[in-house]
């Protein structure tokens, strides 16, 4: 059974994302279909490649991505089959294959020739689905398309420093709950922080103290009466070994965000400043 895994911007009030599944199961009845999201921000890139990132590694190998955010092809943005550690992208050369991976390894690289792919306003439908359900029965690479040396970089933000005493993140995603995570990593904190005491500045919430988990928190030896409540700003290391910023126990829905409290979004900077 192959696994097609679907990454989208088409949300799911139009008849978009039924089309692709149905066209899949048409034509591969056995395929498994995953729906990684349909949420993305229109034609956001790095949003789009954080959540297929975060999702992929999971996938058993030799799974088939479809990736459907900014999906035409024009002259600059080809569309390809690219394969990196062992999975395969289905995807425009838009940026995205750059920004999957930390280090990537490129294992095949296809250019792919379609005679939809030129003038189709739905590629997804109609190019991606045939070429998913070609690599899925089987179909050498090679037949698919043609072999290309290169792809499209898109360039990433990372931590900047700022003197021996200051480092400047920047968001990089925020997610249902409003939480804003950021491009500082586990190891290069750590590694900075030299076990310095340390404030996470992030608009007006000043942060001494980075929690393994959310209800870290609260301590739990105290009274019901006498423990944290919701509402407090808090720093943790998330399951992708990110720094995230949140507001403990918050209800998005309501205006209790992190986003909404602090005012930051994606491409906002926080900063971290180490005592000397």
């Amino acid at each position: 059974m192959s696994i097609i895994t679907l990454t989208t911007d088409f949300g799911t009030k139009d008849y978009s994302v039924a089309a692709v599944k149905g066209r899949i199961l048409n034509d591969l009845p056995s395929a498994n279909i995953i729906d990684v999201s349909h949420e993305i921000t229109p034609h956001h890139i790095v949003e789009t490649a954080f959540v297929l990132n975060a999702a992929y590694t999971n996938f058993p190998k030799n799974s088939i991505h479809i990736i459907g955010v900014e999906a035409e092809q024009t002259t600059e943005h080809k569309h390809l089959v690219v394969q990196i550690d062992g999975h395969y992208f289905i995807g425009a050369d838009n940026g995205i294959f750059s920004l999957l991976k930390k280090e990537i390894n490129i294992e095949n690289l296809i250019e792919i020739k379609h005679p939809k792919s030129i003038d189709s306003s739905f590629p997804v439908l109609d190019v991606f689905v045939d070429v998913a359900i070609e690599i899925a029965k089987g179909t050498p690479l090679e037949n698919i398309g043609n072999p290309i040396a290169s792809i499209k970089t898109w360039i990433k933000n990372k931590p900047d420093i700022s003197g021996l005493n200051e480092l400047i993140g920047h968001i990089i995603y925020v997610d249902r709950y409003g939480n804003l995570i950021t491009d500082i990593t586990k190891e290069f904190f750590k590694e900075f922080a030299n076990n310095r005491r340390f404030t996470l500045t992030a608009s007006s919430a000043k942060i001494k103290t980075i929690y393994p988990k959310y209800d870290a928190l609260v301590d739990y030896s105290q009274p019901i009466s006498q423990r944290q409540k919701a509402g407090k700003a808090l720093a943790l290391f998330n399951s992708l070994d990110l720094i995230e910023i949140a507001i403990y126990k918050s209800n998005p829905d309501k205006g209790g965000s992190a986003t909404s409290l602090l005012g930051l979004g994606v491409g906002d900077s926080v900063k971290v400043s180490f005592e000397v």
